[in-house]
């Protein structure tokens, strides 16, 4: 069997590291390696999942929008008819 070690170092002032720490000195020691390992794994599940989400909602959302109908939208042409002079000599009789 091959095994491998890792140093892990907390740092009491940070409240992460210290609520981490904490935890970590409620458990029974013998626990303690069991727990971290399957903590690492559930975070690596956890993320795969979340992948999985967004590749899951960006493909429905894409193939919905595909079903959309599109209408192309006629932009007005700028020029001055006037209209702008009407809607300020309007709001200029309220002063």
């Amino acid at each position: 069997m091959q095994r491998k070690k890792m140093t892990l170092r907390f740092d009491l002032d940070h409240p992460e590291d210290r609520q981490a720490w904490e935890y970590l000195q409620r458990l029974n020691p013998v626990s303690v390696n069991r727990t971290v390992l399957a903590i690492i794994n559930q975070a690596e599940r956890i993320n795969q999942l979340k992948d999985e989400f967004r590749s899951i909602v960006r493909e429905e959302l894409a193939a919905a929008l595909r079903q959309v109908p599109v209408q192309p939208v006629r932009a007005e042409p700028e020029g001055d008819d006037g209209m702008d002079d009407t809607i300020m000599d309007f709001l200029d009789s309220f002063s």
